[in-house]
């Protein structure tokens, strides 16, 4: 699944359309930190 962003209420969810104002939903474009584990 990928994180979604509503265009006019900036409203982050999961759905095609944002939930508050009803308007479709773009990707929400981030970067995500890799976290390394360490191998013991």
């Amino acid at each position: 699944m990928k994180l979604k962003k509503c265009g006019s209420c900036k409203n982050y969810t999961l759905k095609e359309k944002c939930s508050k104002c009803k308007e479709k939903t773009k990707d929400a474009h981030y970067k995500f930190v890799k976290i390394k584990t360490i191998n013991h």
